[in-house]
């Protein structure tokens, strides 16, 4: 399994976890009298699913994603006669 789709399940679970908290929350501030079960199971499971995927988008752009260790990158120039002898035009 790559590192940015562990980071994505690790974002979507602490998004998931974000998501009930907030659907809760704002089921206790619409009032739980004011709507029958079905509704408020489908406002908390919206807000729980719409959690997990803000979480998993902010885990793979990196709120938790591991570093990688760091390549050196090696830079060549190119001249025209090393393209020319490539074949490259």
């Amino acid at each position: 399994m790559s590192k940015s789709s562990c980071s994505a399940i690790k974002g979507s679970g602490i998004g998931l976890f974000i998501g009930i908290g907030f659907g809760i929350a704002t089921l206790s501030a619409m009032g739980f009298d004011r709507m029958s079960l079905f509704e408020g199971l489908l406002l908390v499971s919206c807000a729980a699913f719409s959690g997990a995927l803000f979480g998993s988008l902010i885990g793979v752009t990196g709120a938790f994603r591991q570093e990688a260790q760091k390549v050196p990158q090696v830079s060549t120039r190119l001249t025209r006669a090393k393209i020319s002898g490539a074949g490259i035009a």
